[in-house]
């Protein structure tokens, strides 16, 4: 688990809400989650050293889409901030990116918690 300070919302009610309250719901939408956002960071960080800018661009379009489902504003702006400007690599910096790869941390930790907790609350 990351070291990270509580989130500064109720994204537990966020993403319930999302999943319309229903717990098969929201652990099939926790998985997801937990499936997704890896493999985009993965495809970011990638793109990001090969400078490939639509590969960036739509990864970090999904992220910022992901991370809709729990994240704060302020979090979401750092992916779309990335979105943005991947059609000029050269002005996104590796802290940029590095900082999007601890959020994306972050919130997989929560959100696992989360699907665990109610997993086994089924």
């Amino acid at each position: 688990m990351h070291d990270s300070p509580p989130p500064s919302h109720d994204w537990r009610t966020q993403l319930s809400g999302y999943a319309g309250h229903n717990k098969e719901t929201l652990v099939a939408i926790s998985d997801a989650f937990l499936d997704e956002v890896p493999m985009l960071m993965s495809r970011i960080k990638a793109a990001f050293m090969a400078q490939d800018t639509r590969t960036l661009r739509t990864s970090a379009h999904t992220l910022k889409s992901c991370f809709r489902y729990v994240a704060s504003d302020e979090d979401i702006a750092a992916a779309s901030e990335v979105e943005k400007n991947a059609d000029h690599c050269d002005t996104i910096t590796t802290a940029q990116i590095d900082h999007i790869e601890t959020l994306a941390k972050q919130w997989c930790d929560c959100v696992k918690q989360l699907r665990d907790e109610t997993a086994a609350s089924l």
